[in-house]
């Protein structure tokens, strides 16, 4: 992965199956509501291999990886773009200080 973005996917595979066991619903629940397999959900969740080597297995989700530069570039936790647009987040989530 790109500038080792390892432990951001671990962080937000944790972050996803905390919301998604909040809301009561298994793997395959929200793979349903997604549209995607319960295997996809495993690895985004991080109980599997996030990125497989071989082309064919690469994981969707490593297309985070430019997300992730933009964050940095911007010295923001990525939780950032996840929450309202307002000065209390800025400040919050911001790296610079």
């Amino acid at each position: 992965m790109q500038n080792n973005y390892e432990t951001r996917y671990i962080e937000l595979g944790k972050r996803i199956a905390f919301y998604r066991e909040k809301r009561g619903l298994s793997q395959a629940e929200l793979a349903q509501r997604v549209k995607c397999s319960p295997i996809y959900i495993r690895k985004v969740e991080g109980e599997t291999v996030a990125v497989q080597t071989s082309i064919s297995g690469i994981w969707e989700v490593k297309k985070l990886d430019f997300l992730f530069s933009i964050a940095d570039a911007l010295q923001m936790d990525i939780l950032a773009f996840f929450k309202p647009m307002t000065e209390e987040n800025f400040l919050k989530y911001r790296r610079d200080h």
